[in-house]
């Protein structure tokens, strides 16, 4: 991927030329030419989403305290919704989407 320059030449190492991309994901997160953040949180609400319905024994459990499920949510959920989200680029759209997901689950 090449961000910024008007270099266009083929890149090689040792006479295998190297595939150029638009996006791809490193470390969990999305990275792409237009900065990726649209598709790093849309990314990032599906993994939370698929690890909120892990948990939802936990969730339909009665003998846990609205309290306890509430901590394991912060700790768990949210952390998997909010991982790399410092480079993430913050708009009323993306803050809108990250709070609706996280209402959604604490209903």
């Amino acid at each position: 991927m090449r961000v910024n320059t008007s270099n266009v030449q083929k890149f090689r190492v040792e006479e295998t030329e190297i595939e150029e991309v638009g996006s791809f994901v490193y470390l969990g997160s999305v990275v792409s030419v237009n900065g990726g953040t649209e598709e790093d949180v849309a990314s990032r609400i599906k993994k939370a989403n698929g690890l909120f319905f892990q948990l939802y024994p936990v969730w339909r459990n009665h003998n846990i305290s609205k309290g306890v499920k509430i901590r394991i949510f912060s700790t768990n959920v949210k952390s998997v919704l909010l991982y790399a989200c410092e480079t993430w680029k913050t708009t009323n759209q993306i803050t809108r989407r990250l709070q609706t997901f996280i209402n959604k689950c604490l209903r």
